[in-house]
């Protein structure tokens, strides 16, 4: 590769990257490093990986997506009055208690995993409490007494699983023996015992420790819960919406987005590229999901959140069996737009042809048109798969479709499905 065209190529990615917080996906920096030049070496990608590693440029595997903004006229409104929150204060033993009776989730769908804390942060957390040292509150939503959902305070309760439970004196094999403790700070000859281990006093101690609870209860409007999610973050792992979505509306509707995420059909029509470990492999499903199942023109106002979380709250309402009939259309969608797009299915792309990222509005836009398609219509489109992608390639390129791809409104929203529309039955009537 020419010198100064490798240098502009360079360039180019550099200033991509600082428009996402200096990260750049492996997939959009090949692709502008090989351009028409198809014959790009693992040698040359990998230099030219170090010299933008040299820039501050951090490549990942996954790419951030395209989004638009939500139409600040339609945030929902904060009443003080509507928010229904408890205090509490109770022992280390009673959180073990409803812990060992599963009516505290460890493991729910939005966490992104429990045990991100290290041995010794967790035996520290233990310390503290033989310490006599007070822990910072825990945020549950209790709507359901029977079963809490954590707000804040997974790690540390992660830490009481796995530290003060089981008790080695259970004989259940089942059950992971107790961790022991490592790299104390004050109380360092205990490091190496288990919490059984210790003297009574500390057990004593630890058990009786008080524990300040703040519990979300029933009656409080789903907006405001989540709004508490975004809010309260004490171990800085903040959740994206997504995974509080998950965690508000467990059920059919969230198994089956996690499910979908991983199918072959959408793996292979993003060509692997959405980002999984904060939800956004699933929030693009739910975003098939709300536009294809739910009339968008009524139930979207502009709140991408709040139409997502409607979703997900209706579909766990659906039966099996129409649950099995939107796993198939959804599979049969995602190998549509495969096979019509290839490599540049849900990106927009430039006049070179250049690919952009993923784009959410225009997954969007696929989702619900392609999915209404008759297999008469399909057909069509299969038969003159080259001539449409081009024709689609020069939709692109106007500014009005442009433009509509940014808006997040609910105008905006119908326009880029409506252009779509009539350009796909514009497409269809003459090649018929």
């Amino acid at each position: 590769m020419i010198d100064s065209v490798y240098q502009d190529r360079i360039s180019q990615i550099v200033k991509i990257a600082q428009e996402s917080n200096h990260i750049v996906s492996q997939q959009i920096a090949f692709d502008i490093l090989q351009d028409k030049d198809n014959h790009l070496t693992v040698e040359e990608f990998e230099q030219a990986s170090n010299d933008l590693r040299a820039k501050g440029v951090q490549i990942t595997s996954f790419e951030t997506s395209e989004d638009y903004p939500d139409d600040p006229s339609s945030a929902p409104t904060f009443i003080p009055a509507d928010v229904h929150i408890q205090t509490r204060s109770v022992n280390v033993d009673a959180i073990l208690d409803r812990l060992n009776y599963n009516e505290i989730d460890l493991k729910p769908l939005f966490q992104r995993q429990g045990n991100l804390w290290s041995m010794q942060q967790q035996s520290r957390l233990i310390e503290s409490l033989m310490l006599k040292i007070p822990l910072p509150a825990f945020y549950f939503d209790a709507a359901d007494e029977s079963s809490w959902v954590v707000i804040d305070g997974l790690q540390r309760l992660t830490a009481f699983q796995n530290y003060l439970m089981p008790s080695e004196k259970d004989n259940d094999p089942s059950k992971t023996p107790p961790y022991r403790l490592e790299g104390l700070q004050y109380l360092t000859q205990f490091n190496g015992k288990t919490f059984s281990e210790l003297p009574r006093q500390y057990i004593r101690r630890i058990k009786e420790s008080q524990l300040v609870l703040y519990l979300v209860e029933r009656g409080t409007p789903d907006e405001i819960v989540r709004n508490i999610f975004q809010r309260i973050n004490t171990g800085g792992l903040t959740l994206s919406e997504q995974e509080i979505r998950q965690a508000l509306y467990e059920g059919d509707g969230t198994k089956l987005t996690e499910e979908l995420a991983k199918s072959e059909s959408f793996l292979n029509a993003t060509q692997n590229a959405v980002e999984t470990d904060r939800m956004t492999d699933r929030e693009y499903i739910n975003r098939y999901l709300a536009f294809t199942l739910f009339d968008y023109e009524k139930c979207y106002n502009g709140n991408i959140d709040s139409f997502l979380s409607y979703a997900l709250k209706e579909l766990k309402k659906c039966s099996p069996g129409r649950l099995d009939q939107i796993r198939s259309d959804f599979c049969h969608t995602m190998d549509l737009c495969a096979f019509l797009f290839g490599k540049y299915a849900f990106r927009t792309q430039n006049k070179d042809w250049r690919r952009g990222r993923l784009n959410k509005a225009l997954f969007e836009v696929c989702s619900v048109c392609f999915s209404r398609l008759s297999a008469e219509k399909e057909s069509i489109l299969r038969a003159h798969s080259s001539d449409f992608l081009k024709c689609f390639h020069d939709l692109l390129q106007k500014d009005e479709y442009r433009n509509a791809l940014r808006g997040g409104d609910s105008s905006a929203v119908r326009r880029r499905i409506n252009m779509t529309q009539e350009f796909l039955e514009a497409f269809i009537c003459s090649n018929e």
